[in-house]
């Protein structure tokens, strides 16, 4: 079923990105995902393609989903479907206006097409997949620096900037001595963290950190993900709340609702 998704997105010429879980599969930063999320073009004739093709494949509305219109794509809200029957089945969230990200329009040129089981598959770049993976579950963050590592592993000459990007973007302790062990510049770089470079030297010499390094450095790495979690939770929370109020009115798609036609 997941084969026969992207080639009706294909046959309707809907413009996507995959994201999130799927595309950090694909990149290699993680190694399950269950559901399916794409970035669609918030263009309002888009939303019209996407929606015709879920209908054909017999897709049906999940929850806390409101009308796909453009008003509510570009106010940032997720629209969600079950695609399939019985055994053959997943989920699948859509956005047209992720939080983090730059417009769709420049987020394509910087996607690429992976290769997979399914076909090749328009799929965000790491730099944008690495911002919008910042959100409130933790899980996220060692993923983010797998995402790291595979985009320094993808430039042949990573500039100073790489590497700065490199170390403010380590939320974790394992991925950031993977970074340093192998690229140990990163800490000659201005502005990177002095706490850093006490690892990078002990890992050099083939010794073990001080406990103190190591409490000091995860203390550090703590405060930025509770800083990044604490910023996701801000962006929702409109969103929320004008959720609760579409639910009021019963203004919500109803789960379980066939997918059908928008009206053109």
């Amino acid at each position: 079923m997941i084969a026969n998704f992207f080639q009706s997105l294909s046959a309707h010429e809907v413009q996507y990105l995959l994201i999130s879980g799927q595309a950090a599969v694909l990149y290699g930063a993680a190694v399950f995902s269950e559901d399916i999320d794409i970035w669609i073009s918030p263009l309002k004739e888009n939303c019209v393609r996407l929606v015709e093709s879920l209908a054909e494949l017999g897709a049906k509305y999940y929850k806390l989903t409101p009308p796909v219109s453009p008003a509510y794509v570009e106010r940032g809200h997720g629209f969600h479907f079950v695609v399939g029957e019985e055994d053959d089945v997943f989920f699948l969230d859509v956005m047209g206006c992720p939080p983090r990200v730059p417009p769709f329009e420049q987020a394509l040129r910087d996607s690429r097409v992976v290769s997979t089981d399914w076909g090749g598959v328009p799929t965000v770049g790491i730099r944008d997949l690495v911002e919008i993976k910042k959100t409130q579950r933790a899980s996220d963050y060692p993923v983010i620096g797998q995402l790291v590592l595979r985009d320094l592993e993808d430039r042949d000459r990573p500039t100073e900037g790489d590497y700065r990007w490199a170390a403010e973007n380590m939320f974790t302790l394992p991925e950031l001595r993977q970074l340093l062990q192998a690229y140990p510049e990163t800490v000659e770089i201005e502005g990177t963290e002095p706490l850093f470079g006490k690892l990078a030297s002990a890992l050099m010499s083939d010794e073990l950190p001080t406990e103190e390094t190591e409490q000091d450095i995860e203390r550090l790495l703590t405060e930025r993900t509770l800083a990044h979690q604490a910023a996701d939770r801000r962006y929702w929370r409109e969103i929320i709340v004008e959720l609760r109020e579409l639910r009021q009115k019963g203004e919500l798609i109803p789960v379980g609702a066939p997918v059908v036609p928008l009206p053109i």
